[in-house]
């Protein structure tokens, strides 16, 4: 029978409620408050191991059982047809799998889309006022 996980738990002192211990780890470490949907995966598969090195905070439950699903696999020897997808799950740094990627920003991806707009269209096609339909 399969022994079931246990994660540590610390009581939040400016709420008075119980938190798990490495969600509260991963978002100091991340310097904000980690989102509903993210999930904190502990890369030796170890849930009472909170050291920093070891957390990585995935972006939703089924991403999480995507990379669980093909750690198993390599474990049991099947090959991947695209290893390069688990090598930032595998590396040792913490943090997310996003560092890198920039936040959303609502007037930025605006501006982009326009700019991309005036680039690839012209200005016939893009104003219905001056289409030709003869």
């Amino acid at each position: 029978m399969k022994r079931r996980k246990t994660y540590r738990k610390v009581r939040d002192r400016a709420t008075g409620r119980s938190v798990l211990l490495h969600r509260r780890l991963a978002a100091e470490m991340l310097g904000r408050p980690l989102l509903s949907g993210e999930i904190v995966h502990h890369r030796d598969g170890n849930s009472t191991n909170n050291a920093r090195e070891n957390l990585l905070v995935l972006p939703s439950q089924r991403y999480h059982a995507h990379v669980e699903y093909h750690l198993r696999c390599e474990k049991r020897g099947m090959s991947s047809l695209f290893p390069e997808l688990l090598s930032s799950v595998k590396e040792e740094r913490p943090g997310t799998l996003f560092e890198g990627v920039l936040p959303h920003q609502e007037g930025a991806s605006r501006l982009a889309r326009r700019e991309h707009q005036q680039r690839t269209h012209s200005p016939l096609r893009d104003d219905p006022r001056q289409r030709s339909w003869g």
